[in-house]
C-alpha cells in the first residue's frame, strides 16, 4: 500500500497540472491508488482548505485546488456574545 501523503501529493500535482476535474478523471489519473483511497484523500485535503469540492449537478462533484489565502486576509473568529 502506497503512503496517504504520497497520494495527496499526487491530487494536489495532477489538479495543478490539469485543473478542475471531476473525482472519476481524477480517480481514472492515479491508476496506482483505489477509489477508495482517492476518496478518502480527497475528503482531507478538502477538510483542510487545500482543495475545493463542488457538485455543478446532481451526477458529479469537480474538484479544483483552493486559493491561496493571502496574508492580508482577515481570519474569521467566532463571535462572542456578551454575558
Amino acid at each position: 500500500m502506497l503512503r496517504t501523503d504520497s497520494l495527496e501529493s499526487a491530487i494536489c500535482r495532477e489538479l495543478g497540472r490539469i485543473g478542475p476535474c471531476s473525482l472519476e478523471e481524477l480517480n481514472e489519473r492515479l491508476p496506482y491508488y483505489s477509489w477508495n483511497q482517492v476518496f478518502a484523500a480527497v475528503d482531507r485535503l478538502t477538510r483542510e482548505g487545500i482543495v475545493t469540492l463542488q457538485r455543478p449537478d446532481s451526477l458529479d462533484y469537480i474538484l479544483s485546488l483552493a486559493r491561496p489565502r493571502s496574508p492580508f486576509s482577515p481570519i474569521k473568529t467566532p463571535h462572542k456574545i456578551p454575558a
